[in-house]
């Protein structure tokens, strides 16, 4: 049984505390705030239900989907997906163009040309690159899909995941499947199809993969974690110092000392070194500063349903940024779960800022909500004022996978070497 210290209280670190503690070892989560889950916040007030950072879980593994049922209480609180979020919008020529989910849909659909979609067909034909070579994820998609592919799917699609330039962002570190693919397959289209020829070989059952939620949002997730760690979770902690020595570390908080195998360090990367580590550690992770975080603004906002022209028939709508607008994208909230507003209003969620446009993402609630009101007046037929508004500024809001981020792996596997003990997890490192 190891004695386990995790600093930080987000998902990482309370699924870290959770699965660890079924392992037998002894662990304990300390907080500085009086909040847990990190980046997991919902605001509930009354019928109206607002998250601050993510906004759905997609359940795409059986590990996942195993974790989540083995969390006392967290299962009859589940919300599934309403079948519309299988539809989601991009944005063209002003207009919201459904994603073509079937291969006739891709044929037909306006939101790519002929041109667009003939140069989609050289795909097979286009030579992996090799795996030595790191390549931006632009750069990846217009050599094997061409440019009117990147600028109309993952252009939008990376300002959603990442609110990220996909000029800088690298492939291989960003989206490791797609690198993958590539490699072990020559292409996208031949790895799509190795992939179904693997499925219709597999005897295993068929696993249904799906969108989820839970009745008062998704901090529900990280809250019922929380209460089922019980006393291993504190919160409102204040931390003297973190040392190592004679090969176990020796954590000062709350005015007493206690000792443990591990630390496991949960924390964003820049808050690092505001920690009370030694000082070979700190000049150690000086070198994660340079981890990017671009500021990002969430605006939730509620209107009368007969105030929208748009029917919201879908998840939500990604915005290129050959498109020119001040918004990322918009998510539409009340079509995809049950009870985010009133019967007769609807909630929308929109993104403002990123790498594309820092400079718009403010704590400044009614410049933002000047920003956003502007943009759905234009792409969802908007004409009336919001019933409800809650904005959340998050000024570094998500870690970048820029090019040369292996280089930064390399050093927080040296940084643990170093310190054996230590680790360093969190979605700057894993995702």
């Amino acid at each position: 049984m190891a004695k386990i210290a995790i600093v930080g209280s987000g998902i990482t670190a309370l699924a870290t505390a959770w699965q660890r503690s079924h392992q037998g070892d002894e662990c304990t989560v300390l907080e500085t705030s009086n909040k847990i889950g990190g980046a997991i916040q919902s605001h509930r007030e009354g019928d109206y239900l607002a998250e601050e950072g993510p906004n759905s879980i997609q359940v795409n593994s059986q590990e996942l989907d195993d974790f989540l049922r083995g969390i006392p209480g967290l299962e009859e609180l589940v919300v599934e997906a309403d079948t519309v979020a299988n539809k989601r919008f991009i944005v063209r020529d002003g207009k919201l163009h459904p994603v073509p989910m079937k291969p006739w849909q891709a044929i037909t659909t306006p939101l790519w040309s002929v041109g667009g979609r003939l140069r989609v067909l050289k795909e097979p034909f286009v030579k992996a690159i090799s795996s030595e070579t790191e390549e931006s994820a632009a750069d990846f998609v217009r050599r094997r899909l061409g440019n009117e592919l990147y600028e109309y799917a993952v252009n939008p699609l990376i300002g959603g995941i990442y609110a990220g330039d996909p000029e800088q962002l690298s492939l291989r570190y960003a989206f490791p499947k797609l690198h993958a693919i590539e490699q072990a397959h020559g292409g996208l289209i031949r790895g799509a199809i190795a992939k179904m020829r693997e499925r219709r070989k597999s005897n295993a059952p068929k696993f249904r993969k799906r969108i989820v939620s839970f009745q008062n949002g998704l901090h529900e997730l990280p809250d019922q974690l929380a209460k089922a760690l019980g006393d291993r979770v504190q919160t409102n902690v204040s931390i003297q110092s973190i040392q190592r020595e004679s090969g176990a570390w020796f954590i000062q908080w709350n005015g007493k000392t206690a000792q443990y195998d591990e630390v496991i360090m949960t924390v964003p990367s820049h808050v690092l070194k505001k920690l009370p580590l030694e000082d070979d550690l700190l000049e150690s992770i000086q070198a994660l500063e340079t981890i990017e975080y671009p500021p990002v603004s969430v605006l939730s906002l509620a209107f009368k349903r007969s105030d929208i022209a748009h029917p919201l028939d879908g998840f939500g709508a990604l915005i290129p940024e050959c498109e020119g607008h001040k918004i990322l994208g918009v998510l539409f909230p009340s079509s995809i779960f049950k009870q985010r507003a009133p019967d007769d209003e609807v909630m929308l969620t929109a993104f403002v800022g990123g790498e594309r446009q820092p400079e718009l993402a403010t704590a400044d609630t009614e410049q933002v909500k000047a920003i956003v009101l502007e943009e759905l007046r234009q792409l969802l037929g908007l004409s009336g004022e919001p019933t409800f508004l809650h904005h959340r500024h998050w000024p570094k809001a998500i870690p970048q996978y820029k090019l040369g981020y292996g280089n930064l792996l390399e050093k927080m596997e040296q940084i643990e070497a170093d310190f054996p003990g230590l680790k360093l997890a969190g979605n700057y490192r894993t995702g």
